[in-house]
């Protein structure tokens, strides 16, 4: 096994958002993270879930991955890998709520791979890791631009402020957040 700390990531969004993104990957799997594919979601009881999808290697091959997530609200989740090239692995992504409504968030596990040779396994889960991250961040910024009222996407929060003058004149400004 290896251990493997991930450290000073940043969401520019604040933990409420953060958590609202993480349910967001119950049905928006595939449109988060674009590499995945046939992403599915099966809720266990109320902290858990096992997540499946298929995604393609480092090499183009196609390959199943199997979690079992278990919710710790609003500290983090723990995870078990069930199926794929790291079948047997756990670990915990929590979440650090920093001023300014941001968000820290820390991966750190013990990482095993039957087909990975161990010196390997720490670069390819840091690399992983990050390119989730990255792709969290980007859906983020979609979910800060939607309108929270009628369900409308815009490019900017320039436009998203135009379309709330122009619709929802006269909503309390409090109950849409940018």
């Amino acid at each position: 096994m290896v251990f493997v700390e991930d450290v000073g990531s940043i969401f520019d969004a604040s933990l409420d958002t953060v958590w609202k993104l993480g349910l967001d990957h119950i049905k928006k799997g595939s449109k988060i993270h674009p590499n995945t594919r046939k992403n599915k979601t099966k809720k266990i009881n109320e902290n858990t879930f096992i997540n499946t999808w298929e995604q393609d290697d480092i090499n183009g091959k196609n390959i199943k991955v199997g979690v079992k997530g278990t919710v710790y609200y609003p500290l983090g989740i723990a995870f078990e890998i069930l199926e794929g090239p790291f079948a047997d692995s756990k670990y915990f992504v929590y979440y650090i709520p920093i001023d300014n409504n941001k968000t820290g968030v820390t991966v750190v596990g013990d990482y095993q791979s039957s087909i990975i040779p161990e010196e390997q396994i720490e670069p390819i889960v840091l690399d992983f890791s990050e390119r989730v991250f990255n792709e969290d961040v980007a859906y983020l910024k979609i979910m800060m631009r939607t309108c929270k009222e009628c369900g409308v996407s815009f490019d900017s929060e320039e436009e998203l402020r135009e379309h709330i003058n122009e619709r929802h004149l006269g909503t309390t400004i409090d109950r849409i957040k940018f």
